[in-house]
C-alpha cells in the first residue's frame, strides 16, 4: 500500500511517500480501506516528535490519527461491523491514518451513514471531539455562559463555535479580520480581530475559554475569566502546565490541558448534529497523499480555515 511516514523526527522534510507492507487485522480489529484521513495540528507535532512519550519512536511511523473509509476485513472477535461499512476511527497518537489501509481497534471505529461525505467524517474523531469534550466533559457549558474560543477560524474552531452555541452560550471568536465573516456565518456572537485589540485586556469577561491557536496561557488569561472559569489548552506543553497549575493554586479560576477521548456516544452526538444540518463541516483544502508535506506546512502556517483532508484515491 502507498503511506506517507517518517524515518525520524523532525521538519517537513522528514515526510515520506512511499510503498510500506500492507496491515494485518489482530484480534479485536478492523482492517478500513482508507479514503481520506484528517490533517491536524496534532499530526504534524507528532512528527516533531513534542508527543514523543505518546507517540514512542517506532519507525517508519505512519503520520494520521483520524480517517474515514470502508471495512476491508474484521479481526477475530469483531461481530458489530462488516466489510463494506462506511465508518471512521480516531486512532491514537501512534498514528497509521495516512495510508491506503489500516489497522484499528473495533472501540474506536464507528458505523456512519450514507448522507455522511467521507471527507467529512474523516475531520469528526479529533478536530470535532475535542471541543465537543471541553464544552461537556470539563467545563460544562451552560445556556448564558460566555464563550471565547481563541483561534475560530482553524479546524477545531470552527467546530467549537458551533457545538458552544448549539449548548446556548454567547460565543466570542478571535481570528483575523479577513475570517470575520466566516466565523459569524458559523454563529458567532462577536469576533476580536486579533491584530486590533487583544482579548486578554477584557476583565471578568468569560466563563469559559478554549485555547485553539494554542498562545493563550493562564497568567496571562486568568484575568479575564470570571470567578470559576476556566482556561482549556489543548497543546501539551510541559512548560505552559507547569506555569498554569502554579498559577492556579492561588486563583478561584481554572486551568485544564486535554486529549481528546475516544468515545462512541460523544461520536454519534457529532455525528447527528452534522446530518441534521446543525454542524457545518468546514474543509479548506483536500490534498492527495502525495501532498502531504504541502499540507504539513499549511497547516504549521496558522493560515488555514476550517480542516484540511488528504484524499487516498483508495475509495
Amino acid at each position: 500500500m502507498k503511506a506517507v511516514y517518517i524515518d525520524t523526527y523532525g521538519g517537513p522534510e522528514e515526510i515520506k511517500f512511499g510503498e510500506m507492507d500492507d496491515p494485518t487485522p489482530a484480534k479485536g480489529e478492523v482492517l478500513i480501506r482508507v479514503a481520506a484521513a484528517s490533517v491536524n495540528p496534532v499530526d504534524w507535532k507528532i512528527r516533531e516528535g513534542r508527543l514523543k512519550l505518546f507517540s514512542g519512536r517506532n519507525f517508519p511511523m505512519i503520520l494520521g490519527t483520524e480517517v474515514a473509509g470502508t471495512v476491508e476485513e474484521v479481526g477475530e472477535g469483531v461481530t458489530s461491523l462488516a466489510p463494506g461499512n462506511r465508518v471512521f476511527a480516531g486512532l491514537s497518537h501512534k498514528g497509521g491514518g495516512y495510508a491506503e489501509r489500516v489497522c484499528a481497534d473495533q472501540s474506536k471505529v464507528i458505523q456512519i451513514p450514507v448522507e455522511l461525505p467521507l471527507g467529512e467524517a474523516s475531520t469528526l474523531a479529533v478536530a470535532g471531539l475535542t471541543p465537543m469534550q471541553a464544552f461537556t466533559l470539563h467545563y460544562h457549558v451552560q445556556p448564558g455562559d460566555e464563550v471565547l474560543v481563541n483561534g475560530g477560524s482553524g479546524g477545531v474552531g470552527t467546530y467549537a463555535i458551533q457545538i458552544a452555541k448549539i449548548l446556548g452560550a454567547r460565543v466570542t471568536a478571535v481570528c483575523s479580520a479577513r475570517n470575520a465573516a466566516l466565523v459569524k456565518q458559523l454563529g458567532a456572537d462577536e469576533v476580536i480581530d486579533y491584530n486590533t485589540e487583544d482579548f486578554r485586556d477584557r476583565r471578568n469577561a468569560f466563563d469559559v475559554i478554549l485555547d485553539a491557536a494554542a498562545n493563550a496561557f493562564f497568567p496571562g488569561a486568568k484575568a479575564c475569566l470570571k470567578k470559576g472559569g476556566m482556561l482549556i489548552k489543548l497543546n501539551l506543553s510541559l512548560s505552559a502546565f507547569i506555569r498554569g497549575k502554579w498559577s492556579v493554586l492561588f486563583s478561584t479560576k481554572k486551568y485544564r490541558m486535554i486529549l481528546v477521548k475516544n468515545r462512541s456516544e460523544d461520536l454519534q452526538w457529532m455525528i447527528d448534529h452534522v446530518i441534521s444540518g446543525k454542524i457545518q463541516v468546514v474543509i479548506d483544502r483536500t490534498y492527495s497523499l502525495e501532498e502531504a508535506r504541502k499540507a504539513h506546512e499549511y497547516s504549521q502556517s496558522g493560515r488555514a480555515r476550517g480542516k484540511l483532508v488528504l484524499k487516498t484515491g483508495a475509495v
